[in-house]
């Protein structure tokens, strides 16, 4: 049995990255245990979604400290505006919409930068050849690390997509009531009248669409255009090779079944829409790496969007996985 957290949450640290440094982030940083012999740095770093904050990741990562004899540095961090970092993003006060994911991904970048030269002695010259990373993104964590590795390419070895954000406005996801090529039969159905179904398309684009403000400040307007492909352009990683791809979709019954039960979305859209679509999306992320890197989309059962809040236990399984497949 390797070394635990001893049960009790690590206490969060304060970092300043080099372009903010009056805006500074808290993070979580657990050094490796009992790390397999390697003449490269490993860190596996976890990418919330806008709905969780860093502490989500806390139960996978006990899972994996208890389960694991050896197991890499971790890093879990809240990006400006989420969880425990009450600074906000200094762009937001110099661009019109505020910070959006490029700038999510340079700051990204830059923790990790500064975490390999204060937490695993690397030197800043070193980094790019000597550090290997694996990534777990949920929700719009995923878009963040698609662009992170696009941007600076060469250390990912791995990859965890949960549930990817699919960047798009749910206005394109339901097809538009008012559109000369509507067809009612859609979406009308017994849990669903025609009537019903125009106030749950403005309910849900008024809540998802691109547009919509949140709470951290992250302009998303753009991400259509930063990703409109999910299937391009393929990532790079370690050695200039697709890194190594776990892309995880919902369970298509819980995630009906939770959305009525928060939102009041009538099942039969979820089943009809939004699974469908969210589905394809998922089948053209598996072809972001080289063909032998990725085996498809995984269902986390019993799982709807926040996939390591319902089963922080299939997260941990996953790491591992990929973990031994990397030879980690």
């Amino acid at each position: 049995m390797a070394s635990k957290i001893n049960n009790t949450v690590p206490s969060p640290e304060f970092l300043s990255i080099p372009s903010k440094p009056s805006a500074p982030i808290s993070h979580i940083f657990l050094p490796a245990i009992n790390p397999q012999p390697s003449s490269r740095k490993h860190l596996i770093v976890f990418v919330n979604g806008l709905g969780l904050p860093a502490s989500s990741w806390l139960p996978t990562i006990q899972i994996l400290h208890d389960s694991l004899k050896s197991c890499p540095a971790i890093l879990t961090y809240d990006r400006y505006g989420q969880g425990l970092t009450t600074a906000r993003d200094p762009f937001d006060t110099q661009k019109p919409l505020g910070h959006d994911f490029v700038d999510v991904a340079n700051d990204l970048h830059e923790i990790i930068t500064t975490i390999a030269t204060s937490k695993l002695g690397l030197q800043r010259s070193d980094i790019e050849e000597e550090l290997h990373l694996l990534f777990i993104g949920a929700s719009i964590g995923a878009p963040i690390v698609r662009l992170y590795v696009q941007h600076h390419s060469g250390n990912a070895a791995g990859i965890i997509l949960l549930d990817s954000n699919i960047c798009v406005d749910y206005s394109a996801v339901w097809p538009d009531p008012d559109a000369p090529d509507f067809d009612p039969e859609s979406v009308v159905s017994d849990d669903c009248t025609l009537e019903q179904y125009r106030v749950e398309r403005a309910k849900i684009s008024k809540m998802f669409d691109l547009k919509v403000k949140n709470p951290e400040g992250l302009d998303r307007s753009n991400s259509a255009v930063l990703l409109p492909y999910a299937d391009a352009p393929k990532l790079v990683g370690v050695n200039r090779k697709g890194p190594e791809l776990v892309v995880v979709g919902h369970d298509p019954v819980t995630f009906a079944e939770m959305s009525f039960l928060m939102m009041g979305t009538p099942k039969s859209l979820s089943e009809r829409l939004t699974n469908p679509y969210w589905a394809k999306y998922n089948e053209g992320l598996t072809k972001l790496t080289d063909e032998d890197k990725c085996d498809g989309v995984v269902i986390a059962k019993g799982c709807g969007h926040f996939i390591q809040k319902d089963d922080p236990s299939f997260v941990a399984t996953e790491v591992a996985k990929l973990m031994e497949k990397l030879r980690w």
